[in-house]
C-alpha cells in the first residue's frame, strides 16, 4: 500500500489519538476541572487537533482535499441525515442513555458556549478532517470505495464510546464518506456535520428541562404522532439519498468522466 493510512495503520492512529487525549488531560487538567464544559471542550479539541497534527506528520502531505462542489446535494445529504437519526430512534431508545450522557445534557442547557464551541464547531471541522481527511482519503487510495467507506464509518462509530451514538455515527459516516467520494471535498462532509450537529444543540436547547432525560416517544405522548414523525423522517432520508444517487452525484460523475476523456485525447 502506498498511501497512509491501510487498515491497520488506522487503528495506530486511533490509538495516537487515545495517547493524545492522555496528554490533552495532563495540559487541561491544572487549570480546569476535566468535568467542567470549558475543561472537557478544550480536552476533546486539544486532543483531535495533536491527532490531526501526527496524522499529517506521518503521512507527509498538509493538505486536505477541498475540490469545488454544488451546495444542493449537500444540502439534501444534511436533511438526509437528520431524517436518518429521527428513524432510528425506535432501536436507539431501547439503549438507556448512561449518566455521563445525560449530565452532559443538562451542562450543555446550564453552560451553552462551551458545549455550543465542540458539538457545533469543533467537532464538525476536527471530526471531518481526522476520519474523512485523512483516514478515508487514504483508505479510498488504497481500496475498493464500499470498503473504505464502510471501514471508515465504523471507526467513526466506535470513537464514539456507546451504542445509540455509535450505530447513527456509523449511518452517519457512510452517508458523509459517500458525499465525500464523491466530491472529493472535506469542506462538504464539514457541512453536513456542521448542520445535524446544531440540529442536536437547538433541540436540547428548545426541550424544557423537566423533558431533559425523556425519550422523544415519551417526550411527544401520542403513538401515532410518534410513528408519523419517524416513518415520514425515514422517507424523507431515502428520498433524499435516492435524488443523490440518482441525478447529482452520477451527473458529476458524468461530468469528471468527460473532463478526464477530454484531457487524454490527442490535440491537432
Amino acid at each position: 500500500m502506498k498511501h497512509y493510512p491501510t487498515y491497520l495503520q488506522s487503528l495506530g492512529l486511533l490509538l495516537i489519538l487515545l495517547l493524545c487525549s492522555i496528554i490533552s488531560m495532563l495540559i487541561v487538567i491544572p487549570f480546569f476541572s476535566h468535568e467542567s464544559a470549558i475543561g472537557l471542550s478544550l480536552i476533546y479539541s486539544l486532543s483531535l487537533c495533536l491527532a490531526l497534527g501526527f496524522g499529517l506528520f506521518i503521512r507527509r502531505q498538509y493538505q486536505f482535499p477541498v475540490k469545488r462542489f454544488s451546495v444542493v446535494p449537500v444540502l439534501i445529504a444534511s436533511v438526509s441525515l437528520v431524517g436518518i437519526h429521527l428513524l432510528l430512534d425506535p432501536v436507539t431508545s431501547l439503549v438507556p442513555p448512561s449518566e455521563l450522557f445525560n449530565k452532559m445534557l443538562l451542562e450543555t442547557v446550564k453552560q451553552p458556549e462551551p458545549y455550543f464551541f465542540m458539538i457545533v464547531i469543533a467537532a464538525p471541522v476536527l471530526e471531518e478532517l481526522f476520519f474523512r481527511g485523512i483516514i478515508l482519503d487514504g483508505f479510498l487510495k488504497n481500496y475498493n470505495p464500499k470498503y473504505a467507506i464502510l471501514a471508515s464509518a465504523f471507526l467513526f462509530a466506535v470513537i464514539h464510546g456507546n451504542l445509540p451514538q455509535g450505530i447513527g455515527a456509523f449511518l452517519s459516516g457512510i452517508l458523509i464518506g459517500w458525499v465525500y467520494w464523491k466530491t472529493g471535498s472535506v469542506v462538504a462532509g464539514i457541512i453536513i456535520h456542521l448542520i445535524n450537529n446544531l440540529v442536536s444543540f437547538v433541540s436540547i436547547m428548545l426541550t424544557p428541562e423537566a423533558e431533559l432525560f425523556m425519550s422523544m416517544r415519551d417526550s411527544i405522548g401520542n403513538p401515532l404522532n410518534y410513528w408519523l414523525l419517524v416513518v415520514g423522517s425515514g422517507l424523507i432520508a431515502l428520498t433524499g439519498i435516492g435524488v443523490l444517487a440518482k441525478y447529482y452525484f452520477t451527473m458529476a460523475d458524468a461530468v469528471e468522466t468527460l473532463q478526464e476523456e477530454s484531457m487524454h485525447q490527442p490535440k491537432d
